[in-house]
């Protein structure tokens, strides 16, 4: 399962619990939750080859948020990209007019110091100063899956070999 701006769907993609009817083709797998994809129209789970090949924009259906700029890579991430795993409407990010690979929910361990956590921070509504205390909420250990953060997690990314964060609590 390889997507282009999302590193470890098995992991940290929100898929149904059992094997189910895709609501696009009725592939019976374990497929990716779409209750929490916006548009138009509603489904409660896609394949992966549905979602991989686009069938979501045929659905006016947007896996995720993202300013989008007419874009490839925009369209990649809103139609063919599984939705990374916020409890809020949290936009993909750009990064000076290029979007970064989602790489997992973070912990100390991707970071090789707090000045790396730091200087990696997106800033958007808030600034440094405000989210140094999240430095202290990150856990110690490295995370396998979504279910294994708390109720603050840190979204990693990275583009061209540098690390992004943005962060949302429960």
């Amino acid at each position: 399962m390889k997507f282009e701006y999302f590193k470890h769907p098995e992991k940290f993609a929100f898929f149904v619990e059992e094997p189910t009817a895709c609501s696009v083709c009725g592939t019976v797998d374990l497929c990716f939750d779409a209750g929490g994809y916006s548009g138009v129209n509603t489904i409660d789970c896609i394949c992966y080859e549905c979602l991989k090949s686009g069938k979501l924009l045929e659905l006016d259906i947007e896996a995720n948020m993202n300013f989008d700029d007419g874009t490839e890579a925009a369209h990649t991430i809103s139609y063919k990209t599984p939705s990374f795993p916020t409890w809020q409407d949290t936009p993909w990010p750009m990064i000076e007019g290029e979007y970064p690979v989602f790489e997992c929910i973070a912990s100390v361990e991707d970071f090789k110091d707090k000045a790396e956590f730091m200087d990696s921070f997106i800033e958007t509504d808030q600034t440094k100063a405000e989210i140094e205390w999240l430095w202290d909420c990150l856990p110690k250990k490295k995370l396998h899956s979504y279910k294994d953060g708390g109720d603050i997690s840190v979204y990693l990314f990275s583009l061209n070999a540098e690390k992004y964060w943005v962060w949302d609590a429960n």
